[in-house]
């Protein structure tokens, strides 16, 4: 045991550049997202289109990882960098999707002037339409179990995302086939817990209603862990022009202490495509547990 602590260390330390650009990116990316979902919500946009599987892509998916591929390109170096992620610009490149083209470039270089706000480094001018379709192009290493490559899912729940609800902005570092950091972004999480019963678009009509000063309408955390170092934190997103002081406003975060199952909560996406509902009926009710369907954008779950 004793030989492990200086190599838990070490790794440590030679991930801390890569948590904090992580944790930096994920910020701008969800204050992105919550830009767009409040001009989405309620309207009839032409800002969502499907993809070959039906599933939903909005100008969100494109932007954020656009934006997280500018800055880790520009951080880490571009010929260093393998970044893993599901969106391609063949739809954005089409001749009836200019304008689509058009509101996520400017939602980049929207977040991208941001930037210092966030302790990062902003681009000296605005990207061009090009420099935009090479950054989300860059996303499309196959990964691999050697190497270091970034693992990005833009809005994982884009659907949640699409109708006002919960969703969030996932990013990982795998080394050699082992997840090091994992930073998970969930813009519309309440922070006060008595909202979590409450629909988001409840939640966002009551939340304009509310003088802006007041904190008990604070939404948005960005949650990360480091491997090894046996703990995960949670950080209140900034509001407004504040800059983000990280990580001291950050809080440590456990599971629950429950140890009977007759006290715990098992919780499953309720679309039977994410899941084997009869298995785990029969495994739940073996235990003894309680069981609560969610939605998939409600069933994040994250593991460093």
């Amino acid at each position: 045991m004793g030989s492990n602590c200086p190599n838990s260390a070490m790794d440590n330390a030679m991930y801390s550049e890569e948590l904090a650009v992580a944790v930096r990116v994920v910020h701008m990316a969800c204050c992105l997202c919550q830009r767009v979902q409040d001009g989405l919500v309620g309207t009839s946009s032409e800002q969502v289109k499907s993809k070959d599987d039906d599933s939903p892509v909005t100008v969100a998916d494109w932007s954020v990882q656009a934006t997280v591929s500018w800055i880790l390109a520009e951080v880490f170096g571009s010929q260093n960098v393998s970044i893993v992620a599901e969106e391609e610009v063949q739809t954005l490149s089409k001749p009836d999707s200019a304008d689509l083209l058009e509101a996520v470039v400017n939602t980049v270089n929207e977040c991208l002037s941001e930037a210092p706000k966030f302790g990062l480094k902003c681009p000296d001018k605005a990207l061009r339409t090009s420099q935009v379709l090479d950054a989300i192009s860059r996303c499309n290493s196959t990964g691999g179990p050697k190497g270091r490559h970034w693992i990005l899912d833009p809005v994982d729940g884009t659907l949640g995302f699409v109708r006002g609800d919960q969703y969030a902005v996932a990013l990982a570092l795998i080394e050699d086939g082992k997840v090091v950091i994992g930073v998970l972004g969930c813009p519309n999480y309440p922070m006060k817990k008595e909202w979590l019963n409450y629909h988001n678009k409840f939640y966002q009509a009551m939340s304009k209603q509310s003088p802006p000063a007041s904190d008990s309408w604070e939404k948005g955390c960005v949650m990360y862990a480091r491997r090894g170092s046996g703990e995960a934190w949670m950080q209140p997103m900034v509001l407004g022009d504040e800059k983000l002081e990280w990580p001291n406003s950050a809080r440590l975060i456990k599971v629950s202490s429950i140890d009977n199952p007759a006290m715990a909560t098992f919780c499953e996406p309720v679309e039977k495509s994410n899941s084997n509902h009869s298995f785990t009926k029969g495994l739940v009710h073996s235990v003894g547990l309680r069981f609560v369907y969610l939605s998939s954008p409600s069933c994040y779950k994250f593991e460093v």
